[in-house]
């Protein structure tokens, strides 16, 4: 088997993102209950609670997502100017 590779930038900024949903989830759950009979009634509620939850963390996971995303093109950027710095180091001279 092999080990998983590290997360990336974008991956470990949605997981507070992940946690909130998962919770949001467990709470709907726990709102909605045991019993069968009680679901009809506590539903719409529930419903609601859930979706405001899970749209109120949306730009929250943008910015991340956005700041990670930003942090990656930057690095790719200083690499590919390093090499093109390189390149023109060691081309003869015209």
């Amino acid at each position: 088997m092999s080990t998983p590779s590290p997360p990336n930038a974008a991956e470990l900024a949605a997981i507070p993102t992940a946690r909130a949903a998962i919770a949001a989830i467990l709470a709907f759950d726990a709102n909605m209950g045991n019993d069968p009979l009680q679901w009809v009634v506590k539903y719409p509620g529930s419903k609601l609670i859930l979706i405001g939850t899970i749209v109120n963390l949306t730009p929250g996971l943008a910015a991340a997502e956005g700041g990670a995303l930003m942090s990656t093109v930057s690095g790719l950027l200083q690499g590919w100017d390093a090499a093109l710095a390189k390149i023109q180091a060691s081309a003869p001279a015209a």
